[in-house]
């Protein structure tokens, strides 16, 4: 499995569970939608922090396997967490274009 199949199957992997927790616990999802633009706006920061780590491990010299530890343990949560918040948003978006169209 090449990099780009990898980072495929990643991505459709933190969708998938993405959209699971969110069918699972949706009833806990943010009730305001300020809230959940609050929680976006935290899935980009702990993305980003996630991806900060990555290229710190990666410049320590660890094993392939240490990094795809990393890359499992820290940045597919953060990856799952950054959709399921963006999820929240788009459900927002989708509630106030229906409120329009009554």
């Amino acid at each position: 499995m090449g990099g780009i199949d990898f980072t495929l199957a990643l991505t459709i992997g933190a969708v998938l569970l993405a959209g699971w927790l969110d069918f699972r616990f949706g009833k806990s999802r943010p009730d305001s939608p300020t809230w959940r633009v609050a929680h976006a706006i935290a899935g980009v920061v702990v993305l980003q922090l996630s991806i900060a780590v990555l290229y710190w491990v990666d410049g320590e010299g660890t094993h392939r396997a240490g990094f795809m530890l990393a890359v499992v343990v820290i940045f597919l949560p953060a990856l799952t967490y950054a959709l399921l918040a963006g999820s929240w948003v788009m459900r927002t978006l989708a509630e106030i274009a229906r409120l329009q169209r009554h």
